[in-house]
């Protein structure tokens, strides 16, 4: 004969009670009981760093200093070229006699500049100080004014009871700039000459010999 034995019901408040006091010692264990390996590795990088000191560091190389932009241009040669003197006057006196020069050298008649380039000029009146400069375009003629790229720059400006002429080549350089310097200074001290037109040939002058006539034929009676 088979008997059935009931399995006694385990009691409903007996899985609540077991995990509260599970939690209970979770509370009460200190943070290094639980985490021991960490506790470990920290004190393991501790101990080295301390180890570490200025003197026993490895020292870098150190690394050379990059040039300026300014000393780069000086060593290649590139860039633009600068030259200033202090002179007596007044800028818009200085500015006038440079002008004239410069039109009358450079762009007159025959000058190496006349057909790839163009002048232009700016001038305060003297009442606001007579500041004044002159720049040189390349020429463009798909510009209405035709003035291209700056090429060339003179200012003139009033300072330390003188006139500070400060000449830049843009797109000028080597010899044709160093005349160039050189014609502003001679104009800015009230001199005359033109060394930019010894650089370009001079254009062949006009054939002067007129055609010989024919001698008119001789009447025979």
């Amino acid at each position: 004969m088979c008997t059935t034995r009931a399995t006694p019901a385990r009691p409903p408040a007996a899985e609540p009670a077991l995990r509260s006091s599970r939690a209970a010692r979770a509370m009460k264990t200190p943070a290094a009981a639980k985490w021991p390996r960490l506790t470990g590795i920290g004190l393991v990088l501790a101990g080295g760093v301390g180890g570490c000191t200025a003197a026993n560091l490895p020292k870098l190389p150190s690394l050379p200093l990059l040039p300026t932009p300014s000393e780069t241009a000086a060593a290649t040669g590139s860039g633009p070229q600068e030259a200033s003197l202090m002179v007596s006057g007044t800028p818009t006196g200085v500015f006038t006699e440079v002008a004239r020069e410069v039109l009358g050298c450079w762009f007159g008649a025959g000058g190496p500049l006349k057909a790839s380039h163009v002048y232009h000029a700016e001038a305060e009146p003297p009442a606001k100080g007579g500041a004044a400069v002159i720049v040189i375009h390349e020429r463009d003629v798909s510009f209405n004014d035709q003035r291209g790229p700056r090429a060339y720059r003179i200012s003139f400006g009033d300072e330390a009871g003188g006139v500070h002429v400060v000449a830049t080549a843009l797109k000028f350089d080597g010899p044709k700039a160093q005349a160039m310097a050189r014609d502003v200074e001679t104009w800015a001290k009230g001199g005359t000459g033109c060394q930019l037109r010894a650089l370009y040939p001079s254009p062949a002058p006009p054939s002067s010999a007129k055609t010989a006539k024919a001698p008119a034929p001789t009447r025979k009676h």
